[in-house]
């Protein structure tokens, strides 16, 4: 990892053209690189951001920056940019997301899910738009006042409802846990190449869940997730030594996570919620 120094030079040439920009600027700014929704920004999309950031003289030196900036920020070499990445670049108003997200009290993905559990009733992966600005004040290391909450709450809006259904997702909010105490994270590398974005489908999670769910109840153990786990990797990608330590790391804090009466079981929609799995997928 770079020194501060380094680090802050490299900031320096991206915040000059973003000063004083609000939490609702920096979603459209987002949803500008993120041209195709899924998240991140990667491949053309970054070459895209960075000719809009830096003066460029040739492809050579477009190349260099890239370099450059991956080096500095990219802890988990996967060759993207993420939206807390973005916000660290660019420290849009008070830089909100990282209020959610502090880096002295990190939000832990228990700590969210244990959040989040007490505005998703039904289990199913999603919050009304409707509750989303109490999960916030929740989640908040920081006191709000009630105006600028329901700014930030309308910033993630635009930057999370992508599909305009009033609903927001436990795997897209979970993107404001740090990438090394974020499960999904680690499991959604274990998947594809390499900076390549992989979904688990619907067909493919209930093929898959069914064959360990013998009894037709809707659980499968936790012995068993692990497993469970490995085989929709395989349906992606060859699993290898490193794959299965993370699996199997994701399967234990996964577990550790959803089972509050200790019978070491995990239901289908607790599993689909942390995989990011819809009904409507295709």
């Amino acid at each position: 990892m770079a020194e501060s120094g380094e680090k802050d030079a490299c900031l320096a040439k991206f915040r000059v053209k973003c000063e004083n920009l609000t939490a609702d600027e920096f979603a459209e700014k987002w949803h500008k690189y993120d041209r195709d929704g899924n998240g991140y920004i990667e491949g053309s999309e970054l070459e895209f951001f960075f000719r809009d950031f830096i003066d460029i003289e040739s492809d050579e030196c477009l190349q260099k920056a890239i370099a450059t900036y991956m080096k500095i920020y990219d802890e988990n070499n996967d060759n993207r940019i993420e939206m807390m990445e973005l916000a660290e670049i660019m420290k849009p108003e008070q830089n909100f997301l990282l209020l959610f997200r502090s880096k002295e009290a990190p939000r832990t993905s228990k700590e969210f899910y244990d959040i989040w559990l007490k505005y998703d009733a039904d289990r199913d992966g999603f919050i009304d738009k409707s509750e989303l600005k109490n999960f916030l004040r929740d989640l908040s290391k920081v006191e709000l006042s009630d105006e600028k909450l329901q700014t930030y709450t309308d910033a993630m809006i635009k930057l999370f409802d992508v599909d305009k259904d009033n609903k927001l997702s436990f795997k897209e909010m979970l993107k404001l846990v740090p990438v090394k105490e974020n499960i999904f994270l680690q499991f959604e590398g274990s998947l594809g190449e390499k900076g390549k974005k992989v979904k688990v489908s619907n067909e493919e999670f209930k093929r898959v869940f069914q064959h360990y769910d013998k009894d037709k109840n809707n659980v499968i153990s936790g012995d068993e997730l692990t497993a469970f786990l490995k085989d929709l990797v395989i349906l992606h990608a060859d699993s290898g030594p490193m794959v299965e330590s993370t699996l199997a790391r994701c399967a234990k804090d996964i577990l550790t996570m959803v089972d509050k009466n200790n019978d070491q079981m995990i239901s289908e929609n607790e599993l689909k919620m942390f995989l990011g799995v819809t009904s409507d997928d295709a």
